[in-house]
């Protein structure tokens, strides 16, 4: 197949979507060098600021690799670098706490829809991984970063039964971004103790294959740990009267 050229002088959208695709189809292969400014300026007769913009676009779409000290690459399509990057932009849009409760609400409507999938699917590997993420879990319970890190663990390893690459995506670029931005608990061991102990009743439910139970555990489990983030919040701002909403 050759490649599309254009008679008129494209815009920096069309170049970027000409080469995007051209990487998606395989004529730009992953891990060659990507085209220098040079060739792509004579290939589309366009000026660099028109190459650099397109070539901004691309690498924004997760479609190039730069290596320090080393001639930018072709990277392979990835959709969850699409998504790490939407999560990035749209970073100003769930600041304050409407925000969060957006991404919270997106939450609990995936993943009440996934556990119930994963109770009627999961296969005997994926039910002995997320028993691997509560042991885990358990192992630092006094540790507020590790045990987040683990706790978003335990929860992919559900989403991770559907197989879709979406939802896992969706996954990791705003379960992350959630996590990071929660407040430290009152009480982090009891908080987290208890996170765990419903860890192991959805897992439990998952084994006894009861979706609706499974479900119902896992909506209490993300609305409580939501409410109870509220209720701190009011209460630092009952000891604080001066403090700005958000």
């Amino acid at each position: 197949m050759s490649r599309e050229t254009v008679t008129a002088e494209p815009s920096a959208e069309h170049i970027a979507n000409i080469l995007a695709a051209e990487v998606h189809s395989g004529q730009l292969v992953v891990g060659e060098a990507f085209p220098t400014e040079r060739e792509l300026c004579d290939r589309f007769s366009v000026s660099r600021n028109v190459v650099r913009a397109a070539i901004t676009s691309v690498e924004s779409m997760g479609l190039i690799d730069h290596l320090k000290g080393f001639r930018p690459r072709v990277a392979a399509p990835s959709l969850a670098k699409v998504m790490d990057r939407v999560g990035d932009a749209a970073g100003l849009f769930f600041e304050g706490s409407q925000g969060r409760a957006h991404l919270e609400q997106a939450r609990l409507f995936l993943e009440t829809s996934i556990v119930r999938y994963a109770t009627e699917h999961a296969t005997n590997a994926q039910k002995a991984k997320m028993v691997e993420h509560i042991d885990a879990c358990e192992a630092c319970l006094g540790d507020i970063a590790a045990f987040r890190e683990a706790d978003v663990k335990f929860h992919r390893s559900i989403v991770e039964v559907t197989g879709n690459p979406v939802f896992l995506a969706l996954h990791d670029s705003f379960v992350n971004r959630l996590m990071k931005s929660r407040p430290t608990p009152n009480d982090a061991l009891s908080h987290n103790s208890r996170s765990n102990e419903d860890h192991r009743k959805i897992v439990r439910a998952v084994l006894d294959r009861d979706a609706d139970l499974a479900v119902s555990l896992v909506s209490d489990h993300l609305i409580r740990n939501y409410d109870d983030l509220f209720r701190q919040s009011l209460d630092r701002r009952s000891s604080n009267p001066d403090q700005n909403s958000d």
